[in-house]
């Protein structure tokens, strides 16, 4: 008897043993650095390129690291950091709430528009400004009104981010909304709502959107600023940004107050 060494005299290697020899492979490509990596490379982008959530936590102080959403505005990050849990909690409930308002929609006959259609595109020089709002909804007295679904705690960021929608998309490149004064809404998963009339959006806000664009498309490279309680949400993994905290450090006890 021929002990089964997984090869055949004339054909090499049985399909078995290719497979055993192909996933060694791919284990031992996955666990390479990223940039001796030839599946994955993080690539920097031929113009300068903004998503209107990074741009909302930057300007509401969510994120205190400027250099993370620069550093997403000019390259494309591959791959980026698992979500956890949490964000898959997040992702259910926030559909749960979309379908609930659209619902409520088709029983008042209005017409509305979901997500995808949604997807806009906004250009200012160089920069390339994109955005999705969960939901634009065109109301019986032909104005459209902005709506977008938050299942956490109220931040300010929040209602920074429908006003950026409210700013951009009479500027889109669709042409939809040209000309359109847009009111809009947050709606928390407890069906509180924070409304946000067109006139919100003032030159006073218009100015400090300019000022935070201006951070992300510069040449600069801003200074890292990084912290575990940022870090842990940050999709830059450690390949990309080798001062992410990936821990967090617990301090010894010091002395009692002398108060």
């Amino acid at each position: 008897m021929v002990a089964d060494t997984g090869k055949t005299l004339c054909n090499g290697p049985t399909k078995p043993a290719k497979l055993i020899i192909f996933y060694r492979l791919l284990a031992h490509t996955k666990n390479k650095p990223v940039s001796q990596r030839d599946d994955v490379m993080t690539e920097k982008r031929n113009n300068c390129y903004v998503w209107v959530t990074w741009l909302a936590k930057l300007m509401a102080g969510d994120v205190q690291c400027h250099w993370a959403p620069w550093f997403k505005s000019h390259y494309v990050v591959s791959p980026k950091a698992p979500s956890d849990f949490q964000q898959s909690t997040w992702i259910v409930e926030h559909n749960k709430c979309l379908d609930d308002m659209c619902k409520g929609c088709l029983t008042k006959s209005l017409s509305f528009f979901k997500e995808n259609q949604n997807n806009f595109t906004a250009k200012r020089g160089n920069m390339t400004i994109r955005g999705k709002p969960d939901l634009i909804v065109l109301g019986s007295d032909k104005k459209y009104t902005v709506y977008d679904v938050k299942t956490g705690q109220p931040k300010a960021s929040d209602v920074i981010q429908v006003m950026l929608y409210m700013t951009f998309l009479p500027y889109s490149t669709s042409g939809i909304y040209k000309g359109k004064a847009i009111n809009g809404y947050v709606v928390y998963k407890n069906g509180e709502k924070t409304s946000i009339p067109s006139h919100s959006v003032d030159d006073n806000f218009r100015a400090q959107i300019t000022h935070f664009l201006n951070i992300l498309n510069s040449s600069n490279e801003p200074e890292r600023s990084p912290s575990y309680p940022e870090c842990k949400f940050c999709d830059i993994t450690k390949e990309d940004c080798n001062k992410r905290v990936e821990t967090e450090v617990v301090g010894h006890e010091g002395p009692d107050l002398p108060m």
